[in-house]
Protein backbone atom coordinates (compact mmCIF):
# COMPACT_ATOMS: atom_id res chain seq x y z
CA UNK A 1 0.00 0.00 0.00
CA UNK A 2 1.37 3.40 -0.94
CA UNK A 3 2.22 5.69 1.87
CA UNK A 4 -0.22 8.35 0.67
CA UNK A 5 -3.10 5.91 1.05
CA UNK A 6 -2.14 4.87 4.56
CA UNK A 7 -4.14 6.12 7.51
CA UNK A 8 -3.34 5.79 11.19
CA UNK A 9 -6.38 5.46 13.36
CA UNK A 10 -4.25 5.14 16.48
CA UNK A 11 -2.68 8.53 15.84
CA UNK A 12 -6.10 10.11 15.29
CA UNK A 13 -7.38 8.59 18.53
CA UNK A 14 -4.32 9.78 20.46
CA UNK A 15 -4.65 13.26 18.98
CA UNK A 16 -8.28 13.46 20.07
CA UNK A 17 -7.48 12.16 23.56
CA UNK A 18 -4.74 14.79 23.85
CA UNK A 19 -7.25 17.54 23.01
CA UNK A 20 -9.70 16.19 25.57
CA UNK A 21 -6.92 16.15 28.18
CA UNK A 22 -6.18 19.81 27.51
CA UNK A 23 -9.88 20.68 27.64
CA UNK A 24 -10.56 19.01 30.98
CA UNK A 25 -7.33 20.41 32.38
CA UNK A 26 -8.73 23.88 31.72
CA UNK A 27 -12.23 23.13 33.04
CA UNK A 28 -11.24 20.97 35.99
CA UNK A 29 -8.20 22.85 37.21
CA UNK A 30 -7.01 25.99 35.46
CA UNK A 31 -10.31 27.91 35.64
CA UNK A 32 -10.04 28.10 39.43
CA UNK A 33 -6.34 27.50 40.11
CA UNK A 34 -5.19 30.47 38.01
CA UNK A 35 -7.77 33.27 38.39
CA UNK A 36 -5.77 35.65 36.18
CA UNK A 37 -6.14 33.38 33.14
CA UNK A 38 -8.60 34.23 30.40
CA UNK A 39 -10.58 31.02 30.91
CA UNK A 40 -10.95 31.72 34.64
CA UNK A 41 -12.11 35.26 33.98
CA UNK A 42 -14.56 34.00 31.33
CA UNK A 43 -16.28 31.85 33.96
CA UNK A 44 -16.91 34.85 36.21
CA UNK A 45 -15.18 33.04 39.07
CA UNK A 46 -15.30 29.45 40.27
CA UNK A 47 -14.46 28.16 43.77
CA UNK A 48 -11.51 25.74 44.07
CA UNK A 49 -12.28 22.07 43.52
CA UNK A 50 -9.02 20.25 44.35
CA UNK A 51 -10.77 16.87 44.40
CA UNK A 52 -11.32 17.21 40.64
CA UNK A 53 -8.26 19.29 39.87
CA UNK A 54 -5.97 16.61 41.22
CA UNK A 55 -7.20 14.24 38.52
CA UNK A 56 -6.84 16.56 35.52
CA UNK A 57 -4.14 19.07 36.43
CA UNK A 58 -1.60 17.42 34.14
CA UNK A 59 -3.74 17.48 30.99
CA UNK A 60 -1.70 20.38 29.57
CA UNK A 61 0.87 17.81 28.43
CA UNK A 62 -1.55 17.09 25.58
CA UNK A 63 0.10 20.01 23.77
CA UNK A 64 3.49 18.28 23.82
CA UNK A 65 1.77 15.18 22.48
CA UNK A 66 0.30 17.31 19.68
CA UNK A 67 3.76 18.48 18.67
CA UNK A 68 5.08 14.93 18.35
CA UNK A 69 2.06 13.89 16.30
CA UNK A 70 2.55 16.95 14.10
CA UNK A 71 6.15 15.97 13.40
CA UNK A 72 5.01 12.52 12.31
CA UNK A 73 2.02 13.65 10.24
CA UNK A 74 3.79 16.51 8.46
CA UNK A 75 6.79 14.39 7.49
CA UNK A 76 4.42 11.65 6.35
CA UNK A 77 2.31 13.99 4.20
CA UNK A 78 5.14 16.09 2.79
CA UNK A 79 7.40 13.36 1.43
CA UNK A 80 5.64 13.04 -1.93
CA UNK A 81 4.27 16.57 -2.08
CA UNK A 82 5.34 19.70 -3.94
CA UNK A 83 5.99 23.07 -2.28
CA UNK A 84 2.74 24.50 -3.67
CA UNK A 85 0.59 21.53 -2.73
CA UNK A 86 2.11 21.40 0.74
CA UNK A 87 1.46 25.11 1.25
CA UNK A 88 -2.15 24.81 0.07
CA UNK A 89 -2.75 21.76 2.24
CA UNK A 90 -1.46 23.56 5.33
CA UNK A 91 -3.54 26.68 4.63
CA UNK A 92 -6.68 24.60 4.12
CA UNK A 93 -5.95 22.66 7.29
CA UNK A 94 -5.17 25.61 9.56
CA UNK A 95 -7.19 28.57 8.31
CA UNK A 96 -10.83 27.38 8.22
CA UNK A 97 -11.02 26.39 11.90
CA UNK A 98 -9.36 29.65 12.96
CA UNK A 99 -11.71 31.72 10.82
CA UNK A 100 -14.67 29.92 12.42
CA UNK A 101 -13.54 29.64 16.04
CA UNK A 102 -11.79 32.99 16.50
CA UNK A 103 -14.89 35.13 15.73
CA UNK A 104 -16.99 32.99 18.08
CA UNK A 105 -14.40 33.45 20.82
CA UNK A 106 -14.26 37.21 20.18
CA UNK A 107 -18.04 37.47 20.50
CA UNK A 108 -18.02 35.52 23.76
CA UNK A 109 -15.32 37.82 25.15
CA UNK A 110 -17.57 40.77 24.36
CA UNK A 111 -20.58 39.08 25.97
CA UNK A 112 -18.73 38.41 29.22
CA UNK A 113 -17.20 41.92 29.26
CA UNK A 114 -13.62 40.76 28.87
CA UNK A 115 -12.94 42.84 25.78
CA UNK A 116 -13.79 46.21 24.28
CA UNK A 117 -15.13 46.13 20.69
CA UNK A 118 -11.99 47.81 19.32
CA UNK A 119 -9.72 45.35 21.15
CA UNK A 120 -11.84 42.44 20.00
CA UNK A 121 -11.53 43.53 16.38
CA UNK A 122 -7.78 44.04 16.68
CA UNK A 123 -7.09 40.70 18.29
CA UNK A 124 -9.46 38.95 15.90
CA UNK A 125 -7.62 40.34 12.87
CA UNK A 126 -4.26 39.39 14.34
CA UNK A 127 -5.51 35.88 15.06
CA UNK A 128 -7.11 35.43 11.64
CA UNK A 129 -3.87 36.53 9.96
CA UNK A 130 -1.81 34.12 12.11
CA UNK A 131 0.36 36.85 13.61
CA UNK A 132 2.78 34.80 15.75
CA UNK A 133 2.95 37.23 18.67
CA UNK A 134 0.40 38.22 21.30
CA UNK A 135 -2.32 39.42 21.57
CA UNK A 136 -4.72 36.81 20.16
CA UNK A 137 -8.39 36.27 20.93
CA UNK A 138 -7.45 33.34 23.15
CA UNK A 139 -4.22 32.15 24.75
CA UNK A 140 -4.51 28.71 23.12
CA UNK A 141 -3.40 30.24 19.81
CA UNK A 142 0.19 30.40 21.08
CA UNK A 143 0.86 26.97 19.57
CA UNK A 144 -0.03 27.94 15.99
CA UNK A 145 3.07 30.04 15.41
CA UNK A 146 5.22 27.13 16.54
CA UNK A 147 3.40 24.72 14.23
CA UNK A 148 3.79 27.13 11.31
CA UNK A 149 7.50 27.49 12.05
CA UNK A 150 7.90 23.73 11.67
CA UNK A 151 5.82 23.79 8.49
CA UNK A 152 8.14 26.49 7.15
CA UNK A 153 11.17 24.26 7.72
CA UNK A 154 9.53 21.44 5.77
CA UNK A 155 8.38 23.81 3.01
CA UNK A 156 11.93 25.14 2.57
CA UNK A 157 13.23 21.61 2.13
CA UNK A 158 10.56 20.94 -0.48
CA UNK A 159 11.31 24.24 -2.23
CA UNK A 160 14.99 23.36 -2.39
CA UNK A 161 14.17 19.88 -3.65
CA UNK A 162 16.01 18.42 -0.67
CA UNK A 163 13.39 16.62 1.35
CA UNK A 164 15.99 13.87 1.62
CA UNK A 165 17.58 16.11 4.28
CA UNK A 166 14.49 15.87 6.49
CA UNK A 167 16.16 13.43 8.85
CA UNK A 168 19.31 15.51 9.22
CA UNK A 169 17.31 18.69 9.81
CA UNK A 170 15.07 16.97 12.35
CA UNK A 171 18.09 15.61 14.21
CA UNK A 172 19.62 19.08 14.25
CA UNK A 173 16.40 20.63 15.58
CA UNK A 174 16.07 17.93 18.20
CA UNK A 175 19.70 18.22 19.26
CA UNK A 176 19.55 22.02 19.63
CA UNK A 177 16.32 21.81 21.60
CA UNK A 178 17.58 19.02 23.85
CA UNK A 179 20.85 20.88 24.46
CA UNK A 180 18.89 23.98 25.44
CA UNK A 181 16.94 22.07 28.09
CA UNK A 182 20.08 20.33 29.34
CA UNK A 183 21.65 23.77 29.94
CA UNK A 184 18.44 25.38 31.19
CA UNK A 185 18.89 24.63 34.89
CA UNK A 186 22.69 24.95 35.20
CA UNK A 187 22.58 28.42 33.61
CA UNK A 188 19.19 29.48 35.03
CA UNK A 189 17.71 30.32 31.62
CA UNK A 190 14.26 31.09 33.03
CA UNK A 191 13.87 34.23 30.91
CA UNK A 192 14.96 32.40 27.76
CA UNK A 193 12.42 29.67 28.44
CA UNK A 194 9.69 32.32 28.15
CA UNK A 195 11.14 34.00 25.03
CA UNK A 196 8.68 33.85 22.16
CA UNK A 197 11.40 34.16 19.53
CA UNK A 198 12.94 30.92 20.78
CA UNK A 199 9.50 29.32 20.52
CA UNK A 200 9.35 30.35 16.87
CA UNK A 201 12.89 29.11 16.20
CA UNK A 202 11.76 25.71 17.56
CA UNK A 203 14.42 25.82 20.27
CA UNK A 204 11.88 25.10 23.00
CA UNK A 205 9.83 22.41 21.24
CA UNK A 206 12.05 21.10 18.46
CA UNK A 207 12.69 17.90 20.41
CA UNK A 208 9.00 16.99 20.11
CA UNK A 209 8.78 17.58 16.37
CA UNK A 210 12.04 15.70 15.86
CA UNK A 211 10.65 12.73 17.79
CA UNK A 212 7.63 12.67 15.49
CA UNK A 213 9.86 12.74 12.40
CA UNK A 214 11.90 9.84 13.79
CA UNK A 215 8.69 7.89 14.40
CA UNK A 216 7.86 8.43 10.73
CA UNK A 217 11.33 7.33 9.61
CA UNK A 218 11.24 4.18 11.73
CA UNK A 219 7.73 3.34 10.56
CA UNK A 220 8.34 3.84 6.83
CA UNK A 221 12.09 3.52 6.32
CA UNK A 222 13.95 1.42 8.85
CA UNK A 223 14.54 1.06 12.55
CA UNK A 224 18.25 1.73 13.03
CA UNK A 225 20.38 2.01 16.18
CA UNK A 226 21.10 5.68 15.42
CA UNK A 227 17.41 6.53 15.09
CA UNK A 228 16.59 4.71 18.30
CA UNK A 229 19.35 6.59 20.15
CA UNK A 230 18.25 9.98 18.79
CA UNK A 231 14.62 9.19 19.58
CA UNK A 232 15.53 8.34 23.18
CA UNK A 233 17.67 11.47 23.42
CA UNK A 234 14.91 13.75 22.15
CA UNK A 235 12.35 12.13 24.40
CA UNK A 236 14.69 12.96 27.27
CA UNK A 237 14.80 16.54 26.01
CA UNK A 238 11.01 16.54 25.97
CA UNK A 239 10.94 15.34 29.56
CA UNK A 240 13.21 18.23 30.56
CA UNK A 241 10.89 20.68 28.81
CA UNK A 242 7.92 19.20 30.67
CA UNK A 243 9.78 19.61 33.97
CA UNK A 244 10.29 23.30 33.21
CA UNK A 245 6.60 23.62 32.31
CA UNK A 246 5.66 22.14 35.69
CA UNK A 247 7.81 24.79 37.38
CA UNK A 248 6.11 27.59 35.43
CA UNK A 249 2.66 26.34 36.41
CA UNK A 250 3.69 25.88 40.03
CA UNK A 251 4.68 29.54 40.16
CA UNK A 252 1.44 30.67 38.55
CA UNK A 253 -0.83 28.69 40.88
CA UNK A 254 1.44 29.34 43.88
CA UNK A 255 1.55 25.66 44.79
CA UNK A 256 4.07 22.90 44.19
CA UNK A 257 3.06 20.49 41.43
CA UNK A 258 4.67 17.05 41.09
CA UNK A 259 6.81 16.20 38.08
CA UNK A 260 6.03 12.51 37.82
CA UNK A 261 2.45 12.41 36.46
CA UNK A 262 2.92 14.61 33.36
CA UNK A 263 6.18 12.82 32.51
CA UNK A 264 4.57 9.40 32.85
CA UNK A 265 1.54 10.56 30.85
CA UNK A 266 3.72 11.89 28.04
CA UNK A 267 5.94 8.80 27.83
CA UNK A 268 2.91 6.51 27.97
CA UNK A 269 1.38 8.44 25.07
CA UNK A 270 4.62 8.04 23.10
CA UNK A 271 4.64 4.30 23.75
CA UNK A 272 1.00 4.04 22.67
CA UNK A 273 1.72 6.05 19.53
CA UNK A 274 4.66 3.82 18.57
CA UNK A 275 2.57 0.71 19.21
CA UNK A 276 -0.46 2.03 17.30
CA UNK A 277 1.61 2.68 14.17
CA UNK A 278 1.78 -1.08 13.68
CA UNK A 279 -1.97 -1.61 14.01
CA UNK A 280 -4.55 -1.67 11.24
CA UNK A 281 -7.05 0.95 12.42
CA UNK A 282 -8.27 2.12 9.07
CA UNK A 283 -11.94 2.75 9.94
CA UNK A 284 -12.95 6.04 8.36
CA UNK A 285 -14.48 7.25 11.60
CA UNK A 286 -11.07 7.50 13.27
CA UNK A 287 -10.04 10.07 10.69
CA UNK A 288 -13.13 12.14 11.44
CA UNK A 289 -12.35 11.99 15.14
CA UNK A 290 -8.85 13.20 14.40
CA UNK A 291 -10.20 16.12 12.38
CA UNK A 292 -12.28 17.24 15.37
CA UNK A 293 -9.16 17.75 17.47
CA UNK A 294 -8.07 21.08 16.01
CA UNK A 295 -11.39 22.95 16.32
CA UNK A 296 -11.92 21.43 19.77
CA UNK A 297 -8.58 22.82 20.88
CA UNK A 298 -9.34 26.28 19.47
CA UNK A 299 -12.89 26.73 20.71
CA UNK A 300 -13.01 25.06 24.10
CA UNK A 301 -11.05 27.47 26.28
CA UNK A 302 -12.96 30.77 26.39
CA UNK A 303 -16.28 29.60 24.94
CA UNK A 304 -16.51 26.51 27.11
CA UNK A 305 -15.37 28.39 30.21
CA UNK A 306 -18.09 31.01 29.73
CA UNK A 307 -20.72 28.26 29.44
CA UNK A 308 -19.26 26.54 32.50
CA UNK A 309 -19.60 29.71 34.55
CA UNK A 310 -23.18 30.24 33.37
CA UNK A 311 -24.18 26.69 34.32
CA UNK A 312 -22.71 27.03 37.79
CA UNK A 313 -24.47 30.34 38.37
CA UNK A 314 -27.67 28.54 37.39
CA UNK A 315 -27.08 26.04 40.19
CA UNK A 316 -25.70 23.09 38.20
CA UNK A 317 -23.06 21.18 40.24
CA UNK A 318 -19.47 21.73 39.17
CA UNK A 319 -18.66 18.18 38.03
CA UNK A 320 -21.90 17.89 36.07
CA UNK A 321 -21.25 21.30 34.52
CA UNK A 322 -17.78 20.19 33.41
CA UNK A 323 -19.22 17.06 31.78
CA UNK A 324 -21.99 19.02 30.03
CA UNK A 325 -19.60 21.65 28.71
CA UNK A 326 -17.09 19.02 27.58
CA UNK A 327 -19.78 17.15 25.65
CA UNK A 328 -21.03 20.42 24.15
CA UNK A 329 -17.58 21.42 22.97
CA UNK A 330 -16.98 17.99 21.43
CA UNK A 331 -20.30 18.26 19.59
CA UNK A 332 -19.39 21.77 18.42
CA UNK A 333 -16.01 20.58 17.18
CA UNK A 334 -17.72 17.80 15.23
CA UNK A 335 -20.01 20.31 13.51
CA UNK A 336 -17.08 22.58 12.71
CA UNK A 337 -14.88 19.77 11.36
CA UNK A 338 -17.54 17.89 9.40
CA UNK A 339 -19.86 20.67 8.24
CA UNK A 340 -18.25 24.12 8.41
CA UNK A 341 -14.57 23.61 7.58
CA UNK A 342 -15.19 21.70 4.31
CA UNK A 343 -17.31 24.60 3.06
CA UNK A 344 -14.52 27.09 3.67
CA UNK A 345 -12.00 24.78 2.00
CA UNK A 346 -14.28 24.55 -1.00
CA UNK A 347 -14.53 28.34 -1.04
CA UNK A 348 -10.73 28.57 -0.97
CA UNK A 349 -10.51 26.18 -3.91
CA UNK A 350 -12.89 28.37 -5.88
CA UNK A 351 -11.14 31.63 -4.98
CA UNK A 352 -7.54 31.75 -3.78
CA UNK A 353 -6.47 28.38 -5.23
CA UNK A 354 -8.62 28.34 -8.36
CA UNK A 355 -5.73 29.18 -10.75
CA UNK A 356 -3.70 26.24 -9.57
CA UNK A 357 -6.68 23.94 -10.05
CA UNK A 358 -7.22 25.24 -13.58
CA UNK A 359 -3.56 24.73 -14.43
CA UNK A 360 -3.68 21.18 -13.08
CA UNK A 361 -6.73 20.47 -15.25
Amino acid sequence: MAQQKTTFGGVDILRFVAAVLVMFYHYGFWVWAFPEGVSARATGGIPPHPEIGGLVQFGWVGVQIFFVISGFVIAFSAEHSTPLRFFEARVKRLAPAVWICAPVTAMVLLLVDLSWPTDAVTTLIRTALFVPFNPWVDSVYWTLGIEIAFYAVVWILLRLGRFDLMEAVAVALGAISTLFWCLYYPFDWTDLAEARWLDLLLVHHGCFFATGVLFWLMRFKAVTPARLVFCALFLAGGVLQIISAVDVRSIKVEAAMPYGPPIVLFLAAMALMAWSLRLDLSWRGWRRIGLMTYPLYLIHNVVGAAILGALMRAGVPYLLSVVIVGATMIAASWLIAIEAEPRIRLLLDHTIFRYRLKAAA
